[in-house]
């Protein structure tokens, strides 16, 4: 089959302290400190085979670009990855991917062949102290496919049954399989804000206003999301006007070029003084937004901080006091049906991610979809085997 591998040089930074195991095994828990000189190459690799008793063999239909996937390729003065996140090489990349079942493990009931299905990136052990109080996405055996084992850019995807969910639903909705398996590759960077917004931070007050920063893949969601929930006012803040549109379709009722105004003063005349009850953090730019988050927050709002920058940034506390306001980090999708509860919102209709995606390109052309993604302008870029 045909998969697209990432390989880079492990190199830890001076000073940076890594396990023995980790070392050995070159798994890095922030690959900026210590992956360098990333390169990527189309493979032909071995068939996956036949499946393990509670594996399925997937025919990946589609595989989302990440901007994590992007990070991979990006890198800093010294040549080290962007990225900030789990990694070891050489994978095959994609995490944001969706298939149909070609095989099934001998002690696999859930689904069947011809069914379609979506995967969990996190693969969460489910027995650590971590798991066993419910945080999944910070589990400590973690891994994660497309990051530290074999992910979607391929022909096909071998994954445990334990992490996937059904997309029959979303076939009923739309009509097609092309359809069902494009849109049900939106689950993930959906379900990575619906963690934020709603599992760790614990949603809103229908009526509220709500203020997303970041119109990439992950704000689009946010704002879906939003005005699924029952927002008043969605504000998207965005610098590119492609993305603000995309953002309006989606339900934003306020798309902002932040470039063009104060945002805080913004939020403050649109809603009369009240601030937003929720500001969900998208756009990976901490220095350009956290103050304006700070700023523009009501009386008990929350700050879903979904975005990832590494670099580390002021946040006045006091202004938090004040008003009574919570921050919450987050970092994943799974668990406490995220999944499935996006999943249903897509089924019903009650969010058209399908809107959000912009384009698509074969599997061989991934560097190339990549370096588009690079740009910002687009909204989802999807990567397919078959075109």
């Amino acid at each position: 089959m045909k998969a697209v591998v990432l390989n880079a040089e492990w190199a830890p930074r001076p000073g940076v302290k890594v396990s023995p195991e980790d070392e050995k095994r070159q798994w890095a828990t922030n690959a900026n400190l210590v992956y360098r000189n990333p390169s990527a190459t189309l493979e032909e690799r071995p068939d996956p085979g036949e499946p393990g008793p509670r594996e399925l063999i997937l025919k990946v239909g589609a595989c989302g670009i990440c901007g994590s996937d992007v990070h991979m390729f990006e890198t800093d003065d010294e040549g080290y990855l962007i990225l900030p996140y789990h990694l070891a090489t050489p994978v095959v990349t994609g995490h944001e991917f969706s298939g149909k079942v070609v095989a099934i493990g001998s002690d696999v009931t859930e689904f069947r062949v011809g069914d379609l299905v979506t995967a969990e990136e996190i693969q969460w052990c489910g027995e650590c102290d971590a798991c066993r109080g419910g945080y999944w996405n910070q589990c400590r055996y973690i891994e994660d496919l497309g990051f530290t084992i074999d992910g979607g850019f391929a022909e096909y995807a071998r994954v445990n049954v334990k992490y996937c969910w059904s997309l029959n639903a979303v076939l009923e909705r739309y009509g097609d399989e092309t359809t069902a398996l494009e849109v049900g590759a939106m689950t993930e960077p959906v379900s990575v804000a619906y963690e934020g917004m709603f599992t760790r931070a614990g949603g809103f007050l229908p009526g509220g206003a709500v203020a997303v920063y970041g119109g990439g893949p992950i704000g689009l969601a946010a704002v879906a999301l939003a005005k699924a929930a029952g927002a008043s006012k969605i504000f998207c803040f965005e610098p590119l006007q492609e993305r603000r549109n995309l953002a309006e379709k989606l339900g934003a009722t306020h798309g902002v070029d932040p470039t063009k105004l104060d945002a805080a003063e913004y939020v403050a005349e649109e809603t009369k003084g009240d601030g937003v009850a929720m500001a969900v953090e998208c756009s990976g730019n901490f220095p350009a937004v956290m103050r304006t988050i700070e700023e523009s927050l009501g009386i008990g709002g929350k700050v879903a901080v979904v975005g990832m920058d590494g670099r580390p940034v002021e946040i006045n506390f006091i202004d938090h006091q004040l008003r009574a306001a919570s921050t919450y980090g987050t970092v994943g999708h799974s668990g406490s049906w995220d999944f499935p509860n996006v999943i249903k919102l897509m089924a019903s209709g009650q969010i058209n991610m399908h809107h959000a995606i912009t384009r698509r390109f074969p599997l061989e052309d991934l560097v190339a979809a990549i370096d588009e993604t690079k740009t910002r302008v687009d909204g989802k870029i999807l990567v397919k085997s078959e075109l």
